[in-house]
């Protein structure tokens, strides 16, 4: 008999059912664990396509084992409690077999979701329709776990709803995947912005009189959408429905706009006159890539970076070459390591099927992120956190130097 649902099409099928629209949705992110990445499954070849369906992958290792798959945000079918969280974490145990679907080991899968309750706000199972047998049912309603079942390689139904529960602290892996749904979509790719006056100045323009598109495209640089999403992803600006508004850190920016030049608009005037500068931002303008380098310092990726350079330099490598930085970060926080430095595409190569990282993959520079050697890197020299600037030519990307001022 043909393996049609098997346990890799199930976990595919439920996260088609639950996330359809991950490309679209702002805040909605999953990611496949990484023993998926093998070949094959029982004997059975994992298919291309099912494979990009999966993607992507990383190491999720939580408290009491290793979920199927990740995902953050609100599923599209129906959830219980749904006002308790408006950006749930949720896991997806997958159970299937490779001969006879009504055999899968649906009491198991239950109780590895429920296991993970202590950690997410949202457990699932996912089986083969004729799997799920009444007491399966009962058992899931009793441990606030959800039941998908699946019909077909593309069709499930919602046989149990889940429950939205409370969770204490998230892990360093929720945390890294968490950080990741909010941004993916801003950086998958090049980064937005190489230099900070982009996106402290869309804080201005937002915060002007006037068009907001207009006046940055007047005074900044032509591309809104991109200082916009640097404006974003930095946490000055927070995109909502019902319009853009300056955040904490946005207001701050503003605030020493007007300390530092008495308005709003004669702020603007200024950065207008920095158009087209390639002068190292430390230099053009002292204060504000000190305030530039304070906002910068609360990003993530920003505190990872600096993080393995210190280390690096303890043990006397300075400067280094990104394949030792990515090593050294993974050291720190692999889970965050993968999203900030690898591209999607890329992962089933960088991770192992037991989620570690496959170092001589690392000599190989298309495996690397654009954004984060090129345009993110050239914006941590601009305020002085870096001593090189970053490069765009794939074949430079092994040799170009990191180091920091902080330990030169």
């Amino acid at each position: 008999m043909a393996a049609t649902l098997t346990e890799p099409t199930v976990l595919a099928v439920a996260k088609d059912t639950l996330y359809p629209d991950l490309d679209k949705g702002p805040d909605h992110y999953a990611v496949t664990e990484t023993q998926f990445t093998k070949p094959t499954w029982g004997g059975w070849e994992i298919p291309d396509d099912l494979r990009r369906r999966l993607a992507p992958y990383n190491t999720i290792r939580l408290a009491d084992g290793e979920p199927d798959l990740l995902g953050v945000g609100m599923p599209a079918l129906e959830v219980l409690n749904a006002d308790a969280a408006t950006t749930p974490v949720a896991v997806i145990e997958a159970k299937g077999h490779n001969t006879d679907p009504s055999a899968a080991d649906v009491r198991t899968g239950i109780n590895q979701a429920h296991g993970h309750l202590s950690e997410v706000n949202i457990g699932y199972v996912a089986a083969p329709i004729q799997s799920i047998s009444d007491q399966a049912r009962a058992l899931a309603r009793d441990v606030n776990v959800g039941v998908i079942g699946v019909e077909s390689p593309y069709d499930a139904t919602l046989i149990e709803p889940a429950r939205v529960t409370g969770v204490g602290d998230f892990s360093t892996t929720i945390d890294a995947i968490r950080f990741q749904a909010t941004t993916h979509r801003l950086t998958e790719g090049s980064f937005p912005v190489n230099h900070p006056k982009n996106y402290l100045g869309y804080a201005l323009a937002l915060a002007a009189d006037g068009d907001t598109a207009d006046i940055y495209s007047e005074h900044v640089i032509n591309s809104v959408s991109g200082g916009r999403r640097g404006a974003i992803l930095l946490g000055l600006v927070d995109n909502q429905p019902g319009g853009e508004t300056l955040t904490h850190l946005g207001a701050e920016v503003v605030r020493f706009a007007r300390t530092q030049h008495g308005t709003v608009a004669a702020a603007l005037d200024k950065f207008a006159s920095w158009k087209g500068r390639s002068t190292r931002f430390t230099t053009l303008a002292p204060r504000w890539a000190q305030l530039a380098r304070s906002v910068a310092i609360q990003y993530e990726p920003t505190q990872l970076i600096i993080e393995a350079l210190e280390r690096l330099h303890q043990r006397g490598i300075n400067p280094a070459t990104i394949d030792a930085v990515v090593r050294e970060a993974s050291r720190i926080n692999q889970p965050l390591t993968v999203e900030v430095f690898f591209t999607q595409s890329k992962r089933e190569d960088v991770l192992t099927a037991d989620g570690e990282i496959n170092e001589s993959v690392l000599t190989d520079p298309t495996v690397y992120k654009s954004g984060i050697h090129f345009q993110f890197k050239y914006h941590l020299r601009h305020i002085g956190l870096l001593t090189h600037g970053g490069t765009d030519d794939k074949d430079a990307v092994l040799t170009n130097k990191w180091a920091s001022f902080v330990f030169s």
